[in-house]
């Protein structure tokens, strides 16, 4: 069978990420993988918890994910530039830093006030993010481990 020029959802998702300027590869393969993790996850959970009535749990956790997504992708599209700037480059990434928290916070306090979504689904969805890094850092280690 032949594929012809049919690309996969990674490569597409790679490609889409590079033509939004994530030209870095390893910053490109975690952000690829950041994105993964969140919708699969979430994906996994709406699945499950939708029949068993806890939807507002999965719908907090979608919306956290997404929250933690956005900021990451954000965060390492700014890494990314700054690492290659010499003059303000501090001040640069603690004022985005800053900024990029209380937008956060912002976005979470709204998600609660306002939209009632579940403390406990929200943290469990910026918390991928974290696994997210614990994953792709144990996956890098093993690579690194075969090569030496």
């Amino acid at each position: 069978m032949d594929l012809g020029n049919k690309r996969t959802p990674t490569q597409r998702l790679e490609a889409a990420l590079f033509r939004r300027g994530f030209v870095e590869p390893g910053v490109r393969k975690l952000v690829r993988s950041q994105i993964v993790f969140a919708a699969g996850t979430s994906l996994v959970l709406l699945a499950v918890c939708a029949p068993l009535g806890l939807l507002n749990f999965a719908l907090s956790y979608l919306a956290g994910a997404a929250v933690i997504t956005l900021n990451f992708v954000s965060m390492a599209r700014t890494a990314q530039t700054l690492v290659r700037q010499d003059k303000l480059a501090v001040f640069s990434l603690l004022t985005l830093f800053y900024g990029r928290l209380i937008l956060t916070g912002l976005a979470v306090y709204g998600l609660i006030v306002w939209l009632d979504a579940q403390v406990f689904g929200l943290l469990a969805g910026l918390s991928t993010a974290v696994g997210n890094a614990v994953l792709w850092g144990a996956a890098n280690l093993r690579h690194k481990a075969k090569e030496a």
